[in-house]
């Protein structure tokens, strides 16, 4: 599940850019292998956002200290207007030789093969999977391992530690761990630091992961069923555990109305205001947290436990199109850029956990804070992602305007989710 990222503060990009020039460019996935690529251009497509920033930049440059092959990125969009467009090109007679792609499109790319299958370029450079997460082979599918997981952006709480202290709350745990941070432990420290609205304690509805997080802790699938051909959303854990979001608001008051948190840029104002005192956020916001954040001390905590303890992480993901003219050289790019070397620049710019293992032991905060920043590695390996399926753009404009009302407090979730489940599932199913 991909959501929107926000922008890459300076100070990190430069600093990620200064890595890239020191970088010791000895090997590639395996940690070992130089890149063979001759002098050559590949052409890229992506969004603007921090992540496209790394690959196009200080990765890319790395890339082509040891191949002499240049990236040649095409002019970042925004994430919105590269879903309309990605079919496009894609279809094309002359698509990008490598592209970003939303993680809820990889069913639909991989039965239509519009994407190269990677498994024989794995074989051929000796690819060691156990020097990955598990996350890796995320997108092997039965068509084929067509896309390649460079790194998950981890969700958790970001909390603001000064109000802690000033409220008397005990702090959330440093760990992944359910001890003394249950729904219910979440509940009362939120309770304790809203100040009618003036200062809320939460804020975990505007991040659309929520509906695969809650649900999935609740002891459910998840939003979809495994298979990928019913929405477990509409089932008890998935109600029980989106109404309790909406209650937050709804009943507990801990949360701001739903209207409020409309705006662009809402929750960040909020946050960086001092007036929330937790959110739920992916890992790629914490440079801008870092940069914008001035006034108090801030840091990351685990989401809390019920019945499991998981985060649903945003999968930064590429595929190599079919179409694609030069795809050797495009492997052998995406093969640096989850290298040991590669992935340790999206580490130090602490915007998300490279699927190398090697790599995430790189990982630092971009600026004062978060100082447990360590908490996204073991986050990485508790990730559960939305089971995949063959329509999840189409059910997401069914279900997500619903969920919308359930927030507002118009409908319950259960008569929701239960009056849009046909629909869906027959969106599911075609």
């Amino acid at each position: 599940m991909t959501s929107r990222s926000l922008p890459m503060n300076r100070r990190a990009f430069l600093a990620a850019t200064a890595a890239a020039a020191s970088v010791t460019v000895a090997g590639c996935a395996k940690g070992d292998n130089k890149a063979q690529g001759g002098a050559g251009t590949l052409s890229s497509a992506g969004w603007d956002d921090p992540i496209n920033d790394l690959m196009n930049g200080p990765i890319a440059e790395g890339f082509a200290k040891q191949s002499e092959t240049t990236l040649r990125p095409q002019a970042a969009v925004p994430f919105g207007d590269f879903q309309t467009r990605f079919r496009t090109l894609l279809a094309g007679g002359q698509p990008p030789d490598v592209m970003r792609l939303n993680d809820d499109f990889l069913v639909e790319v991989s039965d239509k093969k519009l994407s190269t299958d990677l498994e024989p370029y794995f074989k051929e450079s000796g690819l060691d999977r156990s020097a990955f997460f598990p996350i890796f082979d995320w997108a092997k599918l039965p068509s084929g391992h067509r896309g390649l997981v460079t790194g998950t952006q981890v969700r958790c709480l970001f909390y603001n530690k000064t109000l802690f202290e000033k409220e008397g709350v005990p702090l959330p745990p440093k760990d992944w761990t359910g001890d003394h941070w249950s729904w219910d432990d979440f509940l009362a420290a939120a309770k304790a630091l809203t100040k009618g609205t003036d200062q809320y304690g939460a804020i975990i509805s505007s991040d659309t992961a929520c509906e695969e997080i809650w649900p999935s802790n609740n002891g459910g699938p998840g939003t979809f069923s495994e298979d990928g051909t019913k929405f477990t959303l509409a089932d008890d854990p998935g109600v029980e555990a989106m109404q309790w979001v909406a209650d937050l608001t709804l009943k507990h008051h801990v949360q701001p109305a739903w209207g409020e948190l409309l705006p662009d840029q809402a929750v960040e104002r909020l946050f960086t205001s001092g007036r929330a005192a937790m959110i739920l956020s992916a890992s790629s916001s914490i440079a801008y947290y870092a940069d914008n954040v001035k006034d108090f001390e801030w840091d990351l905590a685990p989401v809390p436990a019920k019945e499991q303890q998981y985060q649903t992480g945003g999968v930064v993901l590429y595929i190599i199109p079919s179409k694609a003219k030069n795809p050797d050289d495009a492997w052998k790019y995406l093969d640096y850029a989850i290298s040991e070397e590669g992935g340790a620049l999206l580490a130090e710019a602490g915007l998300a956990v490279p699927v190398n293992k090697k790599a995430a032991e790189s990982l630092k905060s971009p600026g004062e804070y978060p100082k447990n920043i360590k908490l996204l590695v073991p986050g990485a390996e508790h990730n559960k992602n939305i089971n995949s399926t063959k329509a999840t753009a189409a059910a997401v404009a069914l279900y997500r305007p619903q969920l919308e009302r359930v927030y507002a407090g118009d409908l319950t979730a259960g008569k929701a989710l239960s009056d849009i489940r046909g629909q869906v599932e027959s969106a599911l199913n075609v």
